[in-house]
């Protein structure tokens, strides 16, 4: 086709389109496609896969990071302190892709409880304690876990997470 193709080019320069070929028998070989996350991100403050092994973060630390497929569905978590009197606003960003919704959730130190939750459809989630939406009321001092989490089963993506306290 590539032979057609370039004997047509002869005669009519402006009418002929090319073929490309992106199977493995093409030399050099093509790329891998782009996937929605690197390895760098998926290793970002591993294992933080649970609870107990959470991360500690503070408003210095910024990702990239993210959620990754895995034999299991991957869940991100974080542990922040949070002093008397502060507001806390953390917030996710990526870009949203079909296969990449992600959501986060606020939890006690234990992880029991859910203090807040950001479930949207956009390119990012925030949580704002105290705030209203969703509903965060204003955190005592002491340690607090977050969740970034699919909101689907098999969603991954690549995520910045920030966290940021002001004293009241």
């Amino acid at each position: 086709m590539v032979r057609e193709c370039a004997a047509w080019l002869l005669v009519l320069p402006a009418g002929c389109s090319y073929l490309l070929d992106f199977s493995d028998q093409a030399i050099p070989k093509d790329a891998r496609p782009d996937a929605p996350y690197t390895a760098a991100e998926c290793d970002y403050k591993e294992p933080n896969d649970s609870v107990a092994t959470a991360a500690v973060i503070t408003p210095a630390d910024t990702s990239p990071a993210a959620i990754c497929a895995a034999m299991a569905e991957d869940h991100d978590f974080y542990r922040f302190a949070v002093p008397a009197a502060t507001t806390v606003e953390i917030r996710l960003q990526y870009t949203y892709r079909r296969t990449g919704d992600l959501d986060l959730r606020l939890l006690d130190k234990t992880g029991t409880k859910v203090l807040a939750e950001s479930r949207g459809f956009g390119d990012d989630e925030v949580i704002v304690c105290p705030g209203a939406s969703p509903p965060c009321a204003a955190l005592t001092a002491g340690d607090y876990v977050l969740e970034v989490f699919p909101a689907e089963t098999g969603d991954v993506n690549a995520y910045t997470l920030s966290l940021e306290l002001t004293a009241m």
